[in-house]
Parts: structure tokens; C-alpha cells; sequence
């Protein structure tokens, strides 16, 4: 069967216009505690995926600025300590609104994700500056390095579908039937465990993966999972 590689992402759905709106994250939440009440247990609040999501520890790009979400709402800016809110406004914006805690300044953002799906952009709604943060615990490695060029190439899955890996970062998925083009982006944590992701038109979808020894198959599981596909070269 053909993997599904079109696996939704949080931030797919801000718009293309930056600009702050009212925000109408309550509205968004009360429809969806409606939902939950009527016998959704267990669903998180848009807001709060959101919130979910975003927590981690982020490192700015090009700077050594690193910003820490919690949970609970609270963060930490190169020592200074803030609150934020996730949510949305009326022009579709996914929302990040950071107070700090000792000057009260305010910063509001649209949320989206960066061309990676590992990093996320956060655009100023309120004239400010732009930033990328990317995770703090990844390597992001070029498609040149040799953990990644054992990659390139042509795999199949055994169901006679096929993934092409080319070094400029491009993938073409290909099934008895169609054929689908994407990106994809490697990446290491701090244990050295290798990643990719496959990105697609509206979502992406990852795997850990491990080569064999002679290059000619690899072994793929998406993370959170126990599932082992293995793909064979061409």
C-alpha cells in the first residue's frame, strides 16, 4: 500500500495575508468544547494543540537566541520569562502572542510551518521582527553529507510503489497509478538517530530510518510507533 504522505500539519491552514485580525480563538473553542461535550472526551482544544505543538525548546535561526514553550503558558527568552497564548484571529492566522513578564511588551505572530516541517515561522502581525526557529536537539544535515546520500536513489516498497530521492532535495512518489512530487529534509538528534521527512502538498509525514550495511535497503519507523517498513534499492 502506498505510504500516506499527506498526514495534516498543525499550521497548514494560515492564510497567505500577515495581518492581525480580532482574534476569534474563543469562538474556535467554544465550537470545539461543544463538540467535546457531546461525547468527543478526550479532544484538545484547537488552542491548545496549538500550545502542544509549539512547546519545546527553539533556537533562532542565523542567532543564538533560544526561546523555551511550556505547556502551561509560560516560556523563558534568553533568561526573561514570558507568557503566550496559541489561537487564531479573523483572518486565519494561526496565533502566537508573547507578553513578557517584566516590561509586559507584547508580541503577536502568525505561526506557519518552515520549508523543513521540523522548523516553524512565526511572520510579526505587529511590525516586528520575522524569526525561524528550529528545534534545539536537531542537526539539520545537508542532502551532500553521507548519512543522507545513502538515501538518494530509487527505493521500492515491495507493493510495487516507488520513491525517487534526489540531492536537491526533491522526491517523487510514484504507484501503479499516479504520481506525486514532494521534498524531503533529513535530520539527526542528539543519540545520532537518523530522520527524514517527506513533505506534500497539505502535510508531511516522518520516519526514522536506518541503512543496511550494503546501501541496499532501508528500514523506516514513524516515530511514536513499532511499525518497520523496509524499502529495497532499485
Amino acid at each position: 500500500m502506498l505510504l500516506a504522505v499527506a498526514a495534516i500539519c498543525f499550521v497548514s491552514g494560515c492564510s497567505e495575508e500577515k495581518k492581525a485580525g480580532e482574534s476569534t480563538t474563543d469562538e474556535v473553542d467554544q465550537f470545539a468544547s461543544s463538540v467535546q461535550n457531546s461525547g468527543g472526551e478526550g479532544i484538545l482544544l484547537p488552542s491548545e494543540s496549538v500550545t502542544k505543538v509549539l512547546s519545546d525548546t527553539w533556537v533562532v535561526s542565523g542567532s543564538d537566541e533560544i526561546y523555551v514553550f511550556e505547556e502551561d503558558g509560560t516560556g523563558a527568552k534568553d533568561g526573561g520569562s514570558f507568557t503566550f497564548e496559541c489561537g487564531f484571529d479573523d483572518e486565519k492566522n494561526i496565533t502566537l502572542k508573547i507578553v513578557m513578564d517584566d516590561t509586559k511588551e507584547e508580541s503577536l505572530y502568525a505561526i506557519s510551518s518552515d520549508d523543513t516541517g521540523y522548523g516553524i515561522d512565526l511572520t510579526s502581525l505587529d511590525e516586528g521582527e520575522n524569526l525561524k526557529l528550529l528545534p534545539e536537539n536537531l542537526e539539520f544535515m545537508e542532502n551532500s553529507d553521507e548519512r543522507v546520500q545513502g538515501l538518494l536513489g530509487t527505493w521500492s516498497d515491495g507493493s510495487g510503489n516507488q520513491y525517487t530521492f534526489e540531492e536537491d532535495g526533491k522526491v517523487t512518489i510514484e504507484s501503479s497509478d499516479s504520481e506525486t512530487e514532494g521534498t524531503f529534509n533529513a535530520v539527526a538528534d542528539e543519540n545520532g538517530n537518523l530522520f527524514f521527512r517527506l513533505r506534500v502538498e497539505g502535510g508531511s509525514l516522518e520516519f526514522e530510518y536506518k541503512l543496511s550495511e550494503d546501501g541496499n535497503s532501508v528500514d523506516l519507523v514513524s516515530p511514536g510507533t513499532d511499525t518497520i517498513h523496509t524499502w529495497t534499492k532499485e
